[in-house]
């Protein structure tokens, strides 16, 4: 393709997954593609990449003590729309990085990872956060992928969605359980939320995904224990059993299916083991 950067299709799994995040660092790309290597092989392949020789990415240090960002640039972005590997609202704005929402969107990440390799977990489908923020609503997302969204058409109806936006998840994302088709809206609580902040992820998830099983992950079990005190206070009790809990330790380190407490069942001690 002319004026377009040359990628191999290992390079463009590695681009469209990383920029479906917004952007990652050493260690989770290792996590996710490399698992059996080294940080130092993760760096390898994202340094090289970050080269002028290849394009793809910038590269974003704000500390000498803080993680090394990594996210697309333009001339990777306008390549993989061409091919149609990822979805854009435009080709002309930069990746930002908040760098108020770093950390939490890390955590979130890792979740991801852990879910995406979780033997509980078949055929994974996940929009993220940032796509939800561009418009890439799950619906658009799947049209996408199976060649049967009209780009042009979406693309111009930007104005209007983004005039009537809502507040998104931290992900969305469809699996296959014990053979059967299930949806989940995640969300991460990096830092203990006010009681207000708490009724209003109730209300969006609610209206946003009246029918989908809403997964939060607290950062410590401490934390989620809290969280599921305040769910059930808000939350109505024919409604309870789609709502889980947990905590960051767990949603990355055990089998998806033991993670969870189920905010139906009854919380005896601050001790439980959710």
């Amino acid at each position: 393709m002319k004026d377009y950067l040359e990628m191999t299709e290992e390079e463009v799994a590695h681009l469209v997954w990383i920029h479906s995040n917004k952007f990652t660092v050493p260690e989770l790309f290792r996590k996710k593609f490399y698992p059996q290597k080294t940080y130092r092989n993760a760096c390898y392949f994202l340094n090289k990449y970050a080269k002028s020789e290849k394009g793809f990415l910038h590269s974003e240090k704000p500390t000498q003590t803080s993680h090394t960002y990594y996210y697309l640039t333009a001339g990777a972005i306008r390549t993989l729309d061409a091919m149609e590997r990822i979805l854009v609202r435009s080709t002309k704005y930069p990746i930002k990085i908040n760098p108020y929402e770093r950390e939490h969107d890390l955590k979130v990440q890792e979740v991801r990872i852990a879910f995406e390799a979780n033997p509980d977990l078949g055929e994974i489908f996940w929009v993220s956060d940032f796509e939800m923020r561009s418009g890439i609503t799950p619906l658009v997302k799947s049209r996408f992928l199976t060649g049967k969204l009209d780009k042009g058409r979406w693309r111009g109806s930007w104005s209007g969605a983004r005039n009537h936006s809502r507040r998104t998840p931290d992900g969305y994302f469809e699996a296959d359980v014990d053979g059967q088709r299930m949806s989940f809206a995640f969300e991460f609580e990096n830092k203990p939320r006010s009681d207000g902040k708490i009724q209003d992820m109730v209300s969006y998830l609610n209206y946003s995904f009246p029918e989908t099983s809403k997964m939060i992950v607290s950062a410590i079990e401490k934390n989620a224990v809290r969280m599921i005190r305040a769910l059930k206070i808000k939350i109505k009790k024919n409604e309870q059993e789609k709502w889980f809990v947990s905590d960051f330790e767990k949603a990355t380190k055990l089998p998806f299916k033991e993670i969870w407490f189920q905010l139906d069942h009854q919380l005896e001690t601050d001790g439980v083991d959710i």
